[in-house]
């Protein structure tokens, strides 16, 4: 009976490498692409909505920088 055992445990070891060896690799990276698909439409969604709601103010806040920006590298040489 020992020798079963350890043959059966032999068998279940040679499927456990072989199944990692072939199935586990591409499951990895299968995975791990839809999560930065998700991560780059959510934030360009993020960036139409926020554009969408506040192109006014965002405009005025970037035209103020960059005249004071502007005024300040011109009064010093």
């Amino acid at each position: 009976m020992k020798s079963l055992s350890s043959a059966t445990d032999r068998l279940v070891r040679r499927c456990v490498r072989w199944h990692s060896r072939l199935v586990v690799p591409e499951e990895r990276e299968r995975g791990d692409v839809p999560g930065w698909v998700m991560i780059t439409l959510m934030t360009a969604v993020l960036v139409v909505v926020i554009w969408g709601i506040a192109s006014d103010q965002l405009q005025k806040l970037l035209t103020s920088a960059f005249d004071k920006i502007s005024n300040q590298s011109s009064t010093n040489p």
